[in-house]
């Protein structure tokens, strides 16, 4: 997932889900779930894989899960920023580092500021009239 792989990715999440699944382990199925809609989004299925995305970490928060979440919460405002929806995405960037802030998850905090950073330039940029 990190090295951007989605065809070997959905290989694995395929199977990921199948055993899952098979097996009765939501949490499991629900990582499957996160990693199907970050494929879907990549590949230009941007709605259905936010879809997937809010599904899939609504799941894991279900069982119980909490390390990785703010990853997931990354993800799918990366996903919110692909569909142009810059607001969604610089909010779900703060929740999501407000997750790692509670979690002590701190293993993705730059990158998570890194693209806050980006989103504030990109709104600062359209509220200018630029092209973002």
């Amino acid at each position: 997932m990190l090295l951007r792989e989605e065809t070997l990715l959905s290989e694995c999440v395929g199977q990921m889900d199948a055993v899952a699944t098979e097996q009765g382990f939501p949490f499991w199925r629900a990582q499957a779930t996160v990693y199907r809609g970050w494929v879907k989004a990549n590949i230009g299925d941007v709605a259905e894989g936010i879809s997937l995305l809010r599904d899939g970490a609504s799941a894991y928060s279900a069982t119980g899960g909490k390390w990785g979440i703010s990853y997931y919460i990354a993800l799918l405002a990366k996903a919110c920023e692909v569909a142009g929806q810059i607001e969604e995405a610089l909010a779900l960037v703060n929740e999501a580092l407000q997750t790692a802030d509670n979690t002590e998850e701190r293993w993705l905090v730059a990158e998570m500021n890194r693209h806050k950073g980006q989103l504030l330039a990109r709104q600062f940029r359209r509220r200018r009239g630029t092209v973002s």
